[in-house]
């Protein structure tokens, strides 16, 4: 009768509609920020079009076997398929996926990103790797890699834009093959957070490594102009490392109280602007920039006031358009990241309100059972 069949499709618009709808508004953000990186923001999407395929399959099978079925026993069995089916669909995948995703996401970066760190706020990483693209596109269109003249189609356009997309794969390969590969030994391990002490930055700008020569290039600025940029570029330790590293002394008890006033006098005469000090600062650069050393550029600076004397080293990398090594990293992959990331509104939307298949496969069934199991209404 028709009006069963009105019964089950508005039983049915309670259950798996809700859910897509919900992942759909909890997909927003994502989408918002990182459209540029479409069609990987799809990825989500093809697995919830995947699941609902496999969960009206279901619902159409199991209303054909109850149609056939000659007992209430027979439908009673395809209304228990059915809550099996959606009971698999909103909860079995993702334990599955929740099982077995984590250890290939920690291997493939090494730990810098984890499985719990995108289920517990997958929105602020979706935010967090736009910024990364965002930046990389600003640095490059101040240090003239992209061109200023297009720099709003490159900020519209984002990882859609052949340009960007080429330097951000040609930027991370010769971070990779010029610079991190060519340090020797375990020591460039220990250059990652707290573990960058002086004696380790000493010892990894002046050590040996092997000589660039993969061709990854196409730098300017910084001193190497058009004759030459084309050639293989070299990067220091505090390019990988990024930022800036800051030393602070405090000049105060150094001398006697009585020599107080001449330490106030020395020291801005020695570190302040045009001081003493650049000089030196200008040699030590040219030294660890040198191709003898294959180094790069940094920048030394040092500030006295309140007493206290305060270093700064910091590498070239913002100059050269680059982040630090783990976050190009990231962002060499961010297309792959995107593509997990959209996946987690799904999950999510499915641990909140699976249970709504459940509930309304079985309240089909009921519709069912009423609609076929009685002889009367069967004919």
């Amino acid at each position: 009768m028709k009006k069963y069949n009105v019964y089950k499709l508005l039983i049915l618009l309670l259950g798996f509609p809700v859910i897509a709808g919900y992942a759909v508004y909890k997909s927003w953000t994502l989408w918002e920020y990182n459209y540029s990186y479409f069609p990987y923001l799809l990825a989500g999407i093809a697995v919830l079009a995947v699941l609902a395929l496999l969960y009206y399959a279901a619902v159409f099978i199991t209303g054909a076997a109850a149609k056939r079925a000659k007992s209430g026993g027979g439908v009673m069995l395809s209304t228990v398929a059915l809550v099996v089916t959606g009971a698999l669909l909103s909860t079995g995948v993702w334990f599955a996926a929740d099982k077995y995703v984590p250890p290939i996401l920690n291997e493939a970066t090494q730990y810098t990103i984890t499985y719990d760190e995108l289920k517990e706020d997958y929105e602020a990483r979706g935010i967090a790797q736009a910024e990364l693209l965002t930046g990389f596109i600003e640095m490059n269109v101040r240090n003239g890699r992209l061109s200023p003249e297009k720099a709003d189609l490159y900020r519209e356009e984002g990882y859609g834009n052949n340009a960007v997309r080429e330097l951000i794969a040609n930027s991370f390969n010769s971070f990779t093959y010029d610079g991190y590969d060519s340090f020797n030994g375990m020591l460039v391990s220990l250059a990652d957070g707290g573990r960058l002490t002086v004696p380790v930055l000493i010892h990894l700008l002046f050590d040996e490594r092997s000589s660039p020569s993969n061709g990854y290039s196409n730098y300017t600025g910084e001193g190497r102009g058009e004759e030459n940029k084309d050639a293989p570029l070299s990067w220091s330790i505090l390019d990988l490392q990024g930022g800036a590293m800051t030393f602070s002394i405090d000049t105060d008890g150094l001398l006697p109280a009585d020599y107080g006033e001449v330490v106030d006098w020395l020291m801005p005469a020695l570190f302040g602007e045009s001081g003493m000090a650049e000089e030196l600062l200008t040699s030590v650069n040219g030294a660890i920039a040198s191709d003898e050393l294959l180094g790069a550029p940094i920048y030394v600076s040092v500030n006295y006031a309140d007493k206290t004397l305060t270093v700064s080293i910091e590498s070239s990398g913002g100059a050269r358009g680059v982040w630090d090594y783990k976050k190009m990293a990231w962002l060499n992959s961010n297309h792959i990241l995107i593509a997990l990331l959209s996946v987690f509104p799904i999950r999510n939307a499915f641990y909140m309100f699976g249970g709504l298949l459940a509930l309304t496969g079985f309240a089909v069934g009921c519709v069912r059972q009423k609609q076929y199991a009685r002889g009367s209404e069967r004919r």
